[in-house]
């Protein structure tokens, strides 16, 4: 497998970053260490030639002393080491009284103050090399005053404090040599330091982190297909392993969703099934009794109006057409649980679907000074994509059992207000009563067709309620307490907008 380096991977964006920070670390630990060296160098130098001059000086001094002048020069030439380039020997007056170069004998130094203000200075001379070629070279003058003593009175005046100017001239090639051969050798080892560590960077990276990668991009790229029964196959024990195990844990819980998701599809279609056959049913069944109904109907409504008033005769026609009217209304909520209507999505503001249910509502049920409807609606609400006809009937459905739970009078509260859980968006319908409440063992079953505690119920309106919630993509919530009343709890999602 080959390490990835296009400039846009992530492996070369680290692999570049780490590389020039380390080359700036380096950089400066060469440049600093060469400065290092390059001062040590020069001090080692300057203290070399110090010591020299300072050993010349004595010697000189004890031959002056011994009034052996003649000396002086061949002392000078005894210290023609490596380095030293010449050494002069000259009065305050200028004029060179000793020197390792015989050219220089006799000669007049003009600025010998500049000699005696500057102990040391680097001046660039011509150099006649060994081979004969002329060279310019880096010179070191280190200069040493000889002081009047007492003991050169004999041939000096006691006025004058100096009696002569020491020079030793060092050539500094050696030691920019020296210093050279540091920086060259410091600079080499940087470069093989810098390209062992980007090598074993990228080769690391290549172990630790792009094939790890690209095993996670390949099972990724499985999963993206359909195959939920790939798996990472990384074992180690830092952070890839454990982004591959969190991997392999999410695949597992996409393929137990998948695998949910299918059950419950299937199920869906089996409901389907039998909906479609219960809506055949339904079907027959208005079909065969609608018609025996309404002759039964109007058989029973002459026959009740041929008796006179206050005929116990009359109370039982009224009675069958009671329980015919209830029939006619079971068969029409049974059509509706089995073949709901098309629906017609679009755009609605829920606050403004919610008061026309209610204006419809208080006009058709004349209720009572003692049934309270209180609003509290939050606005403005996102647009819901609904059918307004199934969702009026459904609001319509928990409106008309919360006013059949208060029999006697009660507030019915109705909210509406925006939700945003978990990254889910959407909003809340909720209606509250203060009725008669729901036991819980029956809180469980108020969805399940045919299932009323009313004598007069069909036990189909609340499940017709939540499956045109459920189609609406949302979801019924019921919270009650016997003699406290009961919440419905209506979720819809919001549309999506781009």
């Amino acid at each position: 497998m080959i390490l990835s380096l296009r400039a846009n991977s992530l492996i070369f964006k680290v692999i570049f970053i780490t590389a020039l920070i380390l080359i700036l670390a380096i950089s400066f630990s060469v440049w600093l260490d060469t400065r290092l060296h390059e001062s040590s160098i020069k001090r080692l130098t300057y203290e070399k030639g110090k010591i020299i001059s300072e050993f010349i000086e004595k010697n000189v001094i004890r031959a002056m002393e011994k009034g052996r002048h003649f000396e002086i020069h061949q002392i000078l030439k005894n210290f023609t080491y490596r380095g030293i380039w010449k050494i002069n020997l000259f009065r305050p007056d200028g004029v060179i009284r000793a020197s390792t170069s015989e050219e220089e004998l006799n000669k007049k130094i003009e600025d010998v103050g500049f000699f005696l203000n500057n102990q040391y200075f680097i001046k660039e001379e011509v150099v006649q090399q060994e081979n004969g070629k002329k060279k310019v070279e880096r010179i070191y003058y280190l200069n040493s005053p000889i002081l009047n003593h007492p003991e050169c009175y004999s041939c000096h005046s006691s006025k004058d404090k100096i009696i002569g100017i020491l020079t030793v001239a060092n050539t500094l090639q050696d030691m920019d040599e020296e210093i050279s051969k540091v920086k060259r050798n410091a600079v080499f080892i940087a470069i093989i330091t810098i390209g062992f560590l980007i090598s074993g960077l990228g080769l690391l990276f290549l172990r630790l982190v792009n094939i790890p990668i690209k095993k996670i991009s390949k099972t990724m790229k499985k999963i993206e297909e359909g195959d939920l029964d790939a798996k990472v196959d990384i074992k180690s024990k830092d952070e890839m392993g454990k982004l591959a195990k969190d991997l392999n844990e999410m695949i597992e819980k996409l393929n137990k969703a998948k695998k949910e998701a299918e059950k419950y599809h299937q199920e869906l279609i089996q409901r389907a099934d039998r909906m479609a056959t219960i809506g055949e049913l339904a079907s027959g069944i208005a079909h065969e009794i609608r018609n025996p109904l309404a002759g039964i109907q109007g058989a029973i409504q002459v026959l009740s109006e041929g008796f006179p008033k206050g005929d116990p005769r009359r109370e039982v026609t009224d009675e069958i057409q009671k329980q015919i009217f209830k029939l006619e209304r079971l068969v029409k909520d049974l059509l509706n649980y089995a073949k709901p209507t098309a629906q017609n999505y679009i755009p609605t503001d829920i606050n403004q679907l919610v008061d026309k249910v209610l204006s419809f509502f208080v006009a058709q049920s004349g209720i009572s000074d003692d049934f309270k409807i209180e609003k509290k609606f939050f606005s403005p609400l996102p647009n819901v994509c609904l059918d307004p006809n199934s969702i009026e009937q459904a609001f319509l459905n928990i409106i008309l059992n919360a006013q059949k739970a208060m029999p006697n009078g009660g507030t019915l509260s109705i909210y509406t207000r925006p939700l945003n859980l978990n990254g889910i968006h959407g909003i809340q319908v909720i209606f509250e009563d203060t009725g008669v409440g729901i036991p819980e063992k029956n809180l469980s079953k108020i969805f399940n067709p045919f299932f009323s505690t009313r004598a007069d119920g069909t036990g189909l309106g609340l499940s017709i309620t939540k499956n045109i919630i459920e189609q609406h993509g949302g979801r019924i919530e019921v919270e009650s307490k016997v003699n406290v009343g009961t919440k419905f709890i209506i979720t819809l999602p919001v549309m999506k907008t781009d």
